[in-house]
C-alpha cells in the first residue's frame, strides 16, 4: 500500500481522529438520537397511559366542579329570553304583594370566551315581602344568580305617592 505511504504519521492521525468524529457523529444521528427520541415517546405515553386510567376520576370531579359553578354563578347558555321568562314565572308564583314596575333592556358583555347578560328588574312593594321574595330568588331560582340589590324610598312620577322600590341585577352566562 504506497498510498498511505507519502504521509506522515501526524497527518494520518489528524485523518483518523476526524473519521472518528465522523463515525461518532453518523452513529448519533442515525442510531442514538432515534433510540433517545424513542426512550422520550415512550416516557410521554407512559405519562398519558396513567392520566387516562385516573380520566374518570378527572372528569367526575370537573363535572362537580361545573354543578358547583352552576349552583354558584346560575345555569350557563340560557338564552335572555328564557331568563326573563323564567322571573316573571318565579316571581309570579313567590311574590305576595310586589309589583315588577318595570324591566330594562339587557346589558350584554361579550368576552371571546364567554358572554355575560345583566338583567335590571325594578320591583314596588313592601320591605319585608321584598326581603322574603328576594331570599327566595337566591335560593331558588337557578337561571341566574343576583349580583345587586338597591333599595330606594320614592316617587317615580307626581301623582303617585312615594313606594319602595328595589332594583334588582341578575347575570346569566353563556359559553
Amino acid at each position: 500500500m504506497t498510498f498511505f505511504d507519502k504521509y506522515t504519521y501526524k497527518k494520518k492521525n489528524y485523518a483518523l481522529a476526524i473519521l472518528a468524529v465522523l463515525l461518532i457523529a453518523v452513529a448519533y444521528k442515525r442510531a442514538f438520537s432515534v433510540s433517545i427520541e424513542t426512550r422520550h415517546l415512550r416516557d410521554e405515553l407512559k405519562e398519558e397511559v396513567l392520566r387516562a386510567k385516573s380520566a374518570d376520576t378527572e372528569i367526575r370531579s370537573r363535572q362537580v366542579d361545573l354543578a358547583r359553578l352552576n349552583r354558584y354563578l346560575g345555569e350557563e347558555n340560557n338564552t335572555v329570553e328564557k331568563v326573563q321568562q323564567g322571573f316573571l314565572n318565579f316571581f309570579a308564583k313567590k311574590a305576595n304583594g310586589l309589583l315588577v314596575h318595570q324591566i330594562d333592556e339587557v346589558m350584554n358583555f361579550k368576552h371571546p370566551d364567554f358572554e355575560i347578560n345583566t338583567h335590571r328588574i325594578v320591583i314596588r312593594g313592601d320591605y319585608l315581602k321584598t326581603l322574603t321574595f328576594i331570599y327566595e330568588l337566591e335560593k331558588e331560582f337557578t337561571l341566574a344568580k343576583i349580583l345587586n340589590l338597591k333599595f330606594e324610598f320614592r316617587r317615580y312620577s307626581l301623582e303617585e305617592d312615594k313606594h319602595l322600590y328595589t332594583t334588582i341585577l341578575i347575570q346569566n352566562y353563556l359559553r
